[in-house]
């Protein structure tokens, strides 16, 4: 029986190649879309999964809430870690991860300031299963000044020698680290990303660290596997009362409970490893994480592709009945069963799907590489990663033509031989309310997705273009300005020399970089009521480098000596504070003994974006910068123009103050952009699948079309007999599908609204959407589709009358 269905649906497809090409086409990108994202989300899912104990490991974060101010911090104090493991059974390993900025690291004449350096406890790689290529992972840590490379790095310091035991210089020539150990290259599914990992135990500084009020480290667990999670984190909060207690009454003055009782709180809680890359919403985040909402919305879209394709098929089925109710007839007269035909139709279109689906395979295979280039990283699971995916590949071929089948077989089998015999039966007739749904739903989707990616890339225009309250245009910004130590200062005013550099000013961080401090500060009026304000150090002149809008007072002036004790804050401080007139008022700066010395408001400046866009403006602080400290040097530019004998001349003036340190650079506007890498790629995903989803649509459009045609092709030529002109026999066929793109318009948007608000949830800041964005999409799905239909009815009308009223 088997081979009865497999020869007939191969007869079948041969005598009519143009609609198993339709389908073929449709259905393979459909399906390859579908498999593109999946595995995109099956990596995406995958973060942090290959640790062998990832179940176990959580991370452990700071909770609170201070003068109405929340704080949630994925770093904890130091001795943490220590107090974790021998105060709670429930824990079983506990490891120590700090990030400290750019490292420069040097061997013979290779020297660079290297991002990826992260410092660890010696039992970081007891928790954790990153693979050693060689060295011992029990020891490689233990010692001061020992340092674990990825093989690339291995490979960039050490060529083809064997590092183990050799030496790097460590932002000193003097200071030599040893390497003892390589490790694979750390997996891009990994939320800790590093290329050296250095013993933390070489600073006792931060070891020995026993403030419990100033958090600096990541902080891992593993529990046992029977620990109670809720119940731990309960028990967590005797840590708050035992240590932090005691140093929030040596600096505030007052006991826990009376400053619990003015409505603030302090916490811990524990996130899951396995959460923290799509759930984790916290600042000082070691790697930028995603966001469960991407999975949900790429998950949409990969049903909706499908859904698309699967629609197609049904529709053209459905239209093709006719040609195949003289078989239906012919084998139901013969004795064929109603099953049998529903059988061998939903056969024939498990063939279809799973000639399609070898197609898609193909499609993936050849086409990831541009898919993970669109994406920007590289995909940990890959079709051809185990035999189970061939497995799940059939049976979505399976799948795929059971659904696609289904509903066509049921109308093919149903048509009564006597009606097909005597041509009694309207030829698709039956189908034609079912069609039309279909081809409301297609649409529907077709036309959420365009509105999604308008949405989209408007709302990453809007980021990019939307006044941040500083001035990040040709801004030239140079790294480890601490380099130059006591040369900092002469190499500004060398700059200066140059007529295309307008202005050159250092800070600790700069807007988009994560070295801002966020501190507790008390006013001078309510010494014990701290507030979190973020802190920036930064250099005379930054303010006006940055163009920052003074809305009341001065900036920093070395006209002023006094300023060395000078703040300047914004807006969002001042209304924080509850302030009414600020300037002259003070902040103390807690110390190791208590509130130190007084701070002036000198300044306050209109609120600017320190973050994203994703996240509210926070009350932040200038201070002036006491010397030289790591951080950046800006150079405004004067002028677009000689832009690369600028950056020569800025390197070559780098070059005689930095004592042969490393020139790195980066123009502002560009690294400020990356803050939104993964909005960039989703809007680039987003248009790649609504072009495809379109083009699916279109393709079922002209199956449809061409059908319609072919059911009406006597109607055609009586028409055209009776003096009916080309534009109007196009006006009478697409009539109908033009009204059911207008259906399909008033469905999708409200549900494009809805879908859009929710994405646009994930940003402080956030574009109104335009009526003209809605109307907009609707034009392209009507504009397109009339496209696909005038081809068809053109071709359909310009046909011979003759031959068509000679039609039986």
């Amino acid at each position: 029986m088997l081979k009865n269905f497999y020869l007939t649906a191969i007869r079948n497809m041969l005598k009519h190649k143009s609609y198993f090409l339709i389908n073929i086409c449709g259905l393979a990108i459909g399906i390859a879309s579908f498999i593109f994202i999946a595995l995109y989300i099956i990596n995406e899912m995958s973060y942090d999964k290959f640790h062998s104990q990832s179940k176990n490991i959580h991370r452990v974060h700071v909770k609170g809430q201070m003068m109405g101010q929340t704080m949630d911090m994925a770093v904890t104090a130091t001795p943490m870690a220590q107090a974790l493991i021998s105060e709670y059974p429930e824990v079983s390993k506990v490891t120590r991860v700090k990030e400290s900025g750019a490292w420069f690291i040097g061997r013979d004449n290779k020297k660079f300031n290297e991002d990826g350096v992260l410092f660890a406890d010696s039992t970081f790689f007891d928790v954790f299963d990153f693979k050693f290529l060689s060295g011992n992972k029990k020891t490689a840590l233990i010692h001061p000044r020992s340092v674990v490379l990825t093989a690339s790095y291995a490979k960039k310091y050490f060529g083809n020698e064997d590092p183990i035991g050799q030496k790097l210089t460590v932002e000193q020539d003097s200071i030599f680290y040893t390497v003892t150990g390589v490790m694979e290259d750390v997996p891009d599914h990994s939320h800790i990303q590093f290329d050296m990992m250095g013993s933390l135990s070489t600073y006792p500084h931060w070891l020995n660290n026993q403030q419990w009020v100033s958090h600096n480290n990541y902080t891992y667990v593993v529990l046992h596997e029977n620990a109670n999670i809720s119940a731990l984190e309960d028990k967590l909060q005797a840590l708050v009362y035992k240590y932090v207690g005691p140093q929030v009454e040596q600096y505030l003055g007052t006991t826990m409970d009376a400053w619990e009782s003015a409505g603030n709180s302090f916490g811990y809680y524990l996130m899951p490893l396995e959460d923290i890359y799509l759930y984790s919403n916290v600042d000082e985040e070691l790697e930028a994480n995603s966001d469960i909402s991407y999975i949900y919305i790429y998950s949409l879209i990969a049903i909706i592709l499908l859904f698309i394709a699967i629609i197609n098929f049904v529709n053209l089925a459905t239209a093709q009945s006719s040609s195949r109710a003289k078989e239906v007839g012919i084998r139901k007269v013969v004795g064929s069963s109603k099953q049998r035909l529903i059988g061998q139709f939903i056969f024939e279109s498990i063939v279809i799907s799973s000639f399609a689906t070898i197609v898609a395979g193909l499609l993936v295979f050849f086409l990831t590489p541009a898919f993970t280039q669109l994406i920007g990283k590289e995909i940990a699971y890959q079709l051809t990663s185990s035999l189970w995916s061939f497995f799940w590949l059939g049976c979505l071929a399976i799948l795929i033509g059971v659904l696609a089948g289904f509903y066509p077989a049921f109308i093919l089998a149903a048509y009564q031989p006597v009606d097909v015999l005597k041509g009694t039966m309207s030829a698709g007739a039956k189908a034609s309310w079912m069609r039309n749904l279909l081809v409301v739903i297609q649409f529907t989707a077709a036309i959420i997705i365009i509105i999604g990616t308008v949405v989209v890339y408007n709302q990453i225009d809007f980021m990019l273009n939307k006044n941040l309250g500083f001035n990040k245009e040709q801004i030239v910004v140079i790294r480890r300005s601490d380099v130059l130590r006591n040369n900092l200062e002469t190499f500004k005013n060398d700059l200066l020399q140059n007529p295309n550099i307008k202005e050159v000013a250092n800070a600790m961080s700069l807007p988009g970089k994560d070295r801002y401090n966020n501190n507790a500060h008390m006013t001078e009026e309510s010494p014990d009521s701290p507030y979190l304000l973020y802190e920036n150090h930064v250099s005379f002149g930054y303010a006006e480098l940055m163009n920052l809008e003074l809305v009341e007072g001065r900036f920093f002036s070395k006209d002023h000596p006094s300023d060395s004790s000078g703040v300047i804050i914004n807006e969002s401080a001042v209304k924080t504070i509850g302030y009414t007139d600020p300037i002259g008022k003070k902040f103390l700066n807690p110390d190791d003994d208590g509130p130190g010395k007084p701070m002036t408001i000198i300044g306050v400046v209109k609120d600017y974006h320190i973050e994203s866009l994703h996240k509210r403006i926070e009350p932040t602080m200038l201070r002036l910068m006491a010397g030289n400290w790591e951080g950046y040097v800006t150079v405004k530019l004067s002028n677009t123009h000689n832009v690369r004998e600028t950056i020569q001349f800025i390197e070559n003036t780098w070059f005689d103050h930095s004592y042969n340190k490393p020139f790195q650079y980066f123009f502002f506007d560009d690294d400020y952009a990356n803050l939104y890498n993964s909005e960039s790629t989703t809007g680039q995903v987003f248009v790649v699948f609504a072009s495809l989803s379109i083009f699916i649509a279109c393709l079922g459009l002209i199956g449809l079309v061409t059908y319609t045609a072919a059911i009406r092709k006597k109607e055609i030529g009586i028409r055209k007999v009776l003096g009916a002109s080309t534009s109007t026999l196009i006006k009478l066929l697409s009539n109908e599908i033009v009204k059911l793109i207008v259906i399909s318009t008033l469905i999708a948007w409200p549900l494009a609204y809805l879908a859009t608000d929710y994405w646009l949830q994930n940003f402080a800041d956030r574009l109104s959407i335009s009526p003209w964005i809605y109307l907009g999409s609707t034009f392209i799905v009507v504009f397109i589709g009339s496209l696909a239909i005038s081809f068809q009815t053109i071709k359909a009308s310009r046909s011979n009358p003759v031959d068509s009223l000679r039609q039986d």
